[in-house]
């Protein structure tokens, strides 16, 4: 069964440290909660607002170590309703046991504010 999970944090700083700590949080989290391994990813696409300088896939191939999966950046449109800055999200589709249960998303940091429906646990 092919499944997608969403997730986002938020950073304090546009820098490549910075950059590469946030992405890798962002994705253990998930990968923990949703049981995924590198071998069951389908794909990555990662979106990041403008005032985000650095490419968040190199940050996760460095990071974590990912050589095999299909990674994909995009720059988030701007929205007058609700602003945002600084600001990281992935979608990571991947294949999953039947029976492994729905897939939760992970939102860190201000990333809090953008779907504060599913994350209040």
């Amino acid at each position: 069964m092919v499944k997608a999970v969403r997730g986002a944090i938020s950073l304090d700083a546009d820098n490549q440290i910075e950059l590469k700590d946030k992405v890798r949080t962002l994705y253990l989290n998930l990968q923990e909660l949703n049981g995924f391994s590198e071998e069951s990813i389908v794909s990555i696409i990662f979106s990041q607002t403008h005032d985000i300088s650095y490419n968040p896939a190199k940050a996760l191939r460095i990071s974590v170590n990912i050589s095999t999966v299909p990674l994909f950046c995009t720059q988030e449109p701007a929205c007058i309703d609700f602003p945002q800055e600084m600001m990281l999200r992935v979608l990571i589709t991947y294949n999953a046991e039947d029976g492994s249960g729905p897939a939760v998303p992970v939102y860190l940091g201000k990333a809090l504010e953008l779907r504060a429906d599913l994350t209040k646990r």
